[in-house]
């Protein structure tokens, strides 16, 4: 079976190599959740690290629930929580997320900047938009707070589980078919 974990975070930035503010991350087969990472990080430590804020998207974030602008303060330090999130998604065959090009490499520049590699290769990364596009793709209400990094992650992760499933039956049904 295959090892599939959808990633979502929330940042400081557009770019690599800005500010992360939380991951949410969750393991996900056709049609079912798994186990689930979340923690946020401080500014601080980010900050430390060399990574950078864009004013734009901190205004942005002024405009967001009181909820999701939780996130804004607190957390822990960038290295720990790389270092557990490695360890955590260690062993995943399949890396989703809205997109990888934003996530992931937002990830790999924030593990570069203190020496804690991804440990995925850019083969593996997946991206839940083009999935979510399909019209085979069902419409599926977002639960929990928007732009909460495990909320996200699991919404994104009960669609990408329900369409897989989808294809999954469509092609199973068309091979009997074909019989």
């Amino acid at each position: 079976m295959t090892d599939r974990v959808m990633v979502d975070i929330e940042t400081l930035g557009l770019e690599p190599g800005c500010v992360v503010l939380s991951i949410g991350a969750v393991r996900f087969g056709a049609g079912e959740l798994g186990d689930q990472f979340y923690r946020s990080i401080s500014r601080v430590s980010c900050e430390a690290a060399g990574l950078t804020v864009d004013d734009g998207t901190v205004e942005w974030w002024q405009d967001q629930s009181e909820e999701a602008r939780e996130v804004l303060t607190g957390g822990d330090d960038l290295e720990d929580v790389l270092a557990e999130f490695t360890e955590w998604i260690s062993g995943a065959d399949e890396v989703w997320a809205n997109s990888p090009s934003f996530d992931c490499d937002v990830l790999v520049a924030a593990g570069k900047a203190v020496g804690v590699p991804m440990p995925w290769e850019y083969y593996e990364e997946r991206d839940f938009r083009t999935l979510a596009d399909l019209a085979i793709a069902p419409d599926v209400e977002h639960l929990g707070v928007e732009h909460d990094a495990l909320n996200d992650a699991q919404h994104q992760a009960h669609v990408a589980a329900a369409t897989l499933k989808r294809i999954d039956e469509a092609a199973t049904q068309e091979a009997v078919g074909d019989d």
